[in-house]
């Protein structure tokens, strides 16, 4: 039996309802915090772009990690992999647009750092969400075991 289990692979341990409750969470996090970011000014500011979005996916991993209520870092994990894919396909769809309308020179040329270093923010972002939920979990069940007196 436990051969069987080991062949499904990593989308088996996966609870698909609570990633995708992460990443509704986590885009919706991350949609309020920009609109606040940018009355405050912060548009401009990377930094604080970064730092919001790390804000975001640490939500929306917790959030995927504490539903699926087991291995809660692969679930934050997979909340980025998807916030990740989601946003990526948005803005070539923006700068497809911009070319087609303008022609390419629009375009300026691709940060792959930048490109490298955000989606290295999402995925720690989803990574610690997702593991703060396991540690939750974790206190919560030695909790449960302690004798009461």
């Amino acid at each position: 039996m436990a051969k069987a289990e080991s062949r499904q692979g990593l989308a088996s341990l996966l609870d698909w309802r609570a990633v995708g409750l992460g990443f509704l969470t986590a885009a919706g996090a991350a949609i309020a915090l920009g609109a606040i970011g940018a009355r405050v000014g912060l548009e401009g500011n990377l930094g604080a772009a970064a730092s919001l979005e790390f804000g975001a996916l640490l939500l929306g991993g917790y959030v995927a990690g504490r539903r699926a209520g087991r291995i809660g870092v692969i679930q934050g994990v997979a909340v980025a992999v998807i916030f990740i894919v989601i946003s990526a396909s948005i803005k070539a769809w923006v700068e497809i647009d911009l070319a087609t309308r303008y022609g390419p020179q629009v375009l300026g040329p691709m940060d792959m750092g930048g490109l490298i270093l955000g989606d290295l923010v999402h995925l720690i972002g989803g990574c610690v969400g997702g593991w703060l939920a396991d540690t939750r979990r974790a206190r919560l069940d030695v909790r449960a075991d302690r004798p009461r007196g």
